[in-house]
């Protein structure tokens, strides 16, 4: 029995915790299935292969991604349950890893080398040439401060982008529904803005008034509603307020049933032209989000799950399908969309509400712990390593690891650089600015309130670089702006600033001094009126 909990643990994270975690578990099955029903938020789906496809089109975000007129589509992978980032990327020379997890932990020898400290999984394998290609981006030891481990209040912080504590009735991509899109419900879009695939409503879409998330399962009834474009009768309801609050909402989800016919003709247009994965829903779901942006359905945002990774018990063999579902279902789905020529348009992103404690339990499993890693794939991602692994000899108060990359850092980095929206509303979106990681090997770099800026600043790449000690980085104003420039590890700590004045036009020459820091990734920011700008250099000692 692991001895690594504390008492100031949440009761009902471990499974040590009996009946109090089985409460834990029920309470959050129930919220998921409330959820996937539409007892908790109202829309629509129609059903491709079997699987319910739900539409999303309130959403702020959503109508400024329309907006940018981008063919850019982001496909969110969420592992639900807590995935154990350890056994994920295995820390192969580490002592305590092997020690506090004599019965579950990874042999170095049969693990595929990333580094000279860490080892793929071997259930990855599929996914070792895309990261030897380039094509795969792995950010470590992601979190959030003073995390929560209860699986619905961490998920709903990783959905909304808040983790204050506060419950926030909002995704991070939902945020202002009426600010960017106040005419939603009487002229909604032709096709959605955002899809998911499977029975959960996404919370990250949900906002202020609508979430078009509920599932209709019957393909009758989807032939119905994609003929006449409405399920709900908005007539013959009582001229009262409540009838009011009907009508709308009735407006609210008949508008929603509009994008049935649009993802039945795009999915009609498009075609899968690689063998997926049998017996895999994680293979099935992808394979429809490849038909649909095959299809040409404009879709910017597509949000699919796989379950199982709340790994309590037997974790081994468990885990290592999980993991297997994942590489080939990845790799079926880059293969099929590169054989649709769109490789360069399409980023995929994993990430789970929280990851496993350092030692194993009772039970040959993990409970509940913290500092996962996120996975990027795409022709368009800057791939590489990012971030460090948490340390093993430095845990929190609670025993768990500590964190050394914001998620929050992760999606505005996403959102900035791959959608190119404006900085002031990615700030909006969560709260604040988070320290930008180059994970875009060609950011789109547009403001959408101003676009003259981007045509009026530019970046340059570092040179030399790789570098040791020093290096130059310039970049070049049409006009007199304020400036901030900074340099920043990848955990997101502020290494140097080296500027923080009035810049006048032309062309700037900045020499930097690495000092004493240590070899690895550094990411260096520009920042001015409305705009921030983002590139990667490498300290090689």
């Amino acid at each position: 029995m692991c001895t690594q909990h504390p008492e100031n643990t949440r009761l009902g994270e471990r499974l040590a915790d009996g009946c109090a975690h089985e409460a834990d578990h029920e309470n959050w099955s129930r919220r998921q299935f409330m959820k996937g029903i539409g007892m908790v938020t109202a829309g629509a789906s129609v059903s491709l292969a079997g699987t319910p496809v739900q539409a999303f089109g309130g959403s702020s975000l959503l109508s400024k991604l329309a907006k940018l007129g981008t063919n850019r589509v982001l496909v969110m992978v969420q592992l639900r349950g807590g995935n154990d980032g350890l056994n994920t990327l295995v820390p192969i020379n580490n002592d305590i890893y092997y020690n506090l997890r004599p019965g579950i932990a990874i042999p170095a020898n049969s693990t595929l080398p990333l580094t000279n400290e860490l080892g793929f999984h071997p259930s990855l394998a599929a996914l070792e040439s895309v990261f030897g290609d380039g094509d795969m981006a792995i950010v470590q030891g992601v979190g959030y401060p003073d995390p929560n481990l209860s699986h619905f209040r961490s998920t709903d912080v990783w959905l909304t982008g808040d983790e204050s504590g506060a419950v926030v009735g909002t995704g991070w991509s939902g945020r202002h529904l009426h600010t960017a899109h106040p005419n939603f419900e009487e002229s909604p879009p032709s096709a959605p803005l955002a899809v998911q695939i499977g029975n959960t409503s996404a919370l990250l879409l949900q906002g202020p008034v609508s979430n078009m998330g509920m599932s209709l399962f019957s393909v009758d009834l989807f032939d119905r509603i994609a003929e006449t474009g409405k399920f709900y009768d908005e007539e013959n309801i009582p001229n009262t307020i409540q009838g009011d609050e009907i009508t709308f909402m009735r407006k609210v989800a008949n508008n929603s049933f509009r994008y049935a016919s649009s993802i039945q003709d795009a999915s009609e247009s498009g075609s899968n032209e690689v063998e997926y994965p049998s017996n895999s829903p994680l293979a099935t779901n992808l394979s429809i989000v490849a038909q649909l942006i095959k299809g040409g359905l404009g879709t910017s945002i597509y949000h699919v799950s796989i379950v199982g990774f709340d790994t309590h018990a037997n974790q081994l063999s468990r885990h290592s399908q999980l993991l297997t579902y994942i590489a080939e279902a990845v790799s079926a789905f880059r293969a099929d969309i590169t054989a649709g020529g769109l490789e360069e348009e399409v980023l995929v992103m994993t990430f789970s509400e929280f990851g496993r404690r350092v030692g194993q339990n009772g039970s040959a499993g993990t409970d509940h712990g913290t500092a996962a890693p996120m996975f990027l794939f795409g022709a368009g991602v800057n791939g590489g390593m990012y971030g460090a692994q948490p340390a093993l000899d430095d845990l929190d108060n609670a025993s768990n690891m500590k964190f050394n990359t914001d998620f929050r850092s992760v999606y505005s980095s996403i959102l900035l650089d791959w959608f190119g929206l404006d900085p002031a509303d990615v700030n909006q979106i969560f709260g604040g600015e988070f320290p930008q990681i180059s994970l875009v090997e060609n950011p789109t770099g547009v403001n959408v309130d101003n676009p003259s800026i981007p045509s009026s600043i530019t970046l340059s790449q570092n040179y030399p670089n790789p570098f040791n000690p020093s290096t130059t980085i310039s970049f070049s104003l049409k006009r007199s702006l304020p400036v901030t420039l900074d340099v920043y590890d990848v955990s997101g700590r502020l290494v140097s600033r080296l500027i923080d004045s009035v810049i006048p036009s032309g062309d700037h020459y900045f020499r930097f001094d690495a000092g004493q820091l240590s070899s690895g990734l550094y990411i260096y920011q520009l920042r001015t009126d409305g705009y921030t700008v983002s590139k990667s250099m490498t300290i090689l000692r």
